[in-house]
């Protein structure tokens, strides 16, 4: 979000300053200037990838929920709408219930 003068972004209350893009420079160009959010991160590159992920924000549009995955064979991103992330966080909680490993709680 940008204040009414246009100049001085309001930041979400979930934005990290330090990850900020309108506090840091972005780390590829199509980030450009969004409200990043804490990263968390599952696994580990070498053996078997990791996922991370992070809310982002541009000016004037709705949050975002940004999963990043990463393998030996390669990157890539996604963003998702909240509805999709709740369809993402369904299916791979009914995966752990199939494959025995969850009881389907956090």
């Amino acid at each position: 979000m940008v204040s009414q003068s246009g100049r001085v972004p309001v930041h979400p209350q979930w934005c990290v300053p330090d990850r900020c893009g309108h506090l840091v420079p972005p780390v590829l160009a199509h980030m450009g200037r969004r409200h990043r959010g804490v990263l968390l991160k599952v696994g580990e590159v070498r053996p078997s990838g990791a996922v991370a992920s992070y809310l982002i924000e541009a000016d004037g549009e709705e949050p975002r929920v940004t999963v990043h995955v990463a393998c030996r064979a390669g990157t890539a991103w996604a963003e998702l709408s909240f509805p999709q992330a709740g369809q993402l966080v369904s299916q791979l909680r009914s995966l752990l219930v199939q494959g025995g490993g969850g009881h389907g709680g956090n």
